[in-house]
């Protein structure tokens, strides 16, 4: 069988994405990933997505992917709106609340943790892909359609994010079509804005909101987090996407205090998108199914070749190469 591929789908589901570059691996070594036009994905998918539309050879991708330090992405980090606070009394009311400027951050910003960090590593890794002499950052969708501003003048992929906006209750596409000048390290970063774990995004930029007043948009896997369908027309499956998607066992997992009941209340809505796939023979048959055993989408203490990432990483490989070979049959 012919396995050309015009679109890729990536789903979301945190540190999982990981096992994402296992996948790529594969595409790569086996010729596939070079006819691939358009990605797509959401939250952990998008960052995927991100890096593959830079259209590089694979050990380019990884050592990318591999400069991301995971540890750091959840950050705890100072709220400018504290920063006349006393050092004495911030000592003892993080003695009660257990971190204050994360306590501000979650009433205020409607999240724990800041998303910062993350965010300047991707302006950066997207920076590097171009031509400052020709165009300085940020860099949009528009931006990434124009070869010309590229270094070497490499074409890029065409990439499709997943937001969602909260103020409106709709799923929000980022791409060339819809949001040309929209920066795509913003997209990206509101597309892994976890509900209630990372501070939501609030903006009034009209050339995402199309109105003047604040929208408030956080993670896509709220709505879309495995968006297979984004490239279908009518009512048949565009038969040359391919997805890649996790499936993990389902365990007990106690609450013992807000974060643990922010990350099982995230997972439980992950759970229902979950049973609406499961219920699609038309996506089960286009989709590269991974299996993540146990590790938690949020357990952010990861590092390069440790065990969880080596697991992640070769469950990516075994799931591709079961994929295709099925197809063969």
């Amino acid at each position: 069988m012919n396995h050309k591929i015009n679109n890729f789908v990536f789903e979301g589901g945190g540190v999982l994405g990981i096992a994402y570059l296992g996948v790529l691996d594969y595409l790569c070594q086996k010729g596939m990933y070079s006819s691939i036009k358009n990605v797509a994905g959401t939250s952990a998918g998008a960052i995927t997505a991100c890096v593959s539309s830079f259209n590089l050879p694979f050990q380019d991708m990884k050592r990318i992917a591999d400069s991301l330090d995971y540890r750091k992405i959840p950050e705890v980090g100072d709220v400018p709106e504290l920063k006349y606070l006393p050092p004495a009394l911030k000592r003892e009311m993080n003695k009660i609340v257990g971190n204050i400027d994360c306590v501000y951050r979650l009433l205020n910003r409607y999240g724990w943790y800041s998303s910062n960090y993350f965010y300047q590593w991707l302006q950066q890794t997207i920076a590097d892909q171009f031509d400052s002499t020709k165009k300085a950052p940020p860099y949009t969708f528009a931006d990434f359609k124009n070869a010309a501003i590229h270094k070497d003048k490499r074409p890029f992929k065409d990439l499709y994010i997943m937001g969602t906006n909260l103020s409106y209750k709709i799923s929000k596409l980022f791409s060339y079509e819809t949001t040309p000048d929209v920066e795509v390290a913003l997209a990206v970063r509101i597309s892994m804005s976890i509900p209630l774990f990372f501070e939501s995004i609030s903006t009034t930029d009209s050339n995402i909101t199309h109105d003047d007043v604040p929208n408030l948009f956080v993670d896509g896997g709220v709505m879309a987090n495995y968006p297979i369908q984004l490239f279908d027309t009518g009512k048949s499956p565009n038969q040359q996407t391919v997805g890649a998607h996790f499936k993990s066992q389902i365990k007990y997992s106690k609450t013992n205090n807000l974060l643990d009941f922010i990350k099982n209340l995230n997972a439980a809505y992950m759970d229902i998108q979950q049973n609406a796939y499961n219920h699609s023979p038309q996506d089960i048959s286009r989709t590269i199914d991974i299996d993540t055993g146990s590790i938690s989408p949020v357990n952010f203490n990861v590092t390069p070749n440790d065990e969880t990432y080596n697991f992640l990483y070769q469950q990516g490989i075994k799931a591709s190469e079961q994929y295709f070979d099925s197809r063969k049959k």
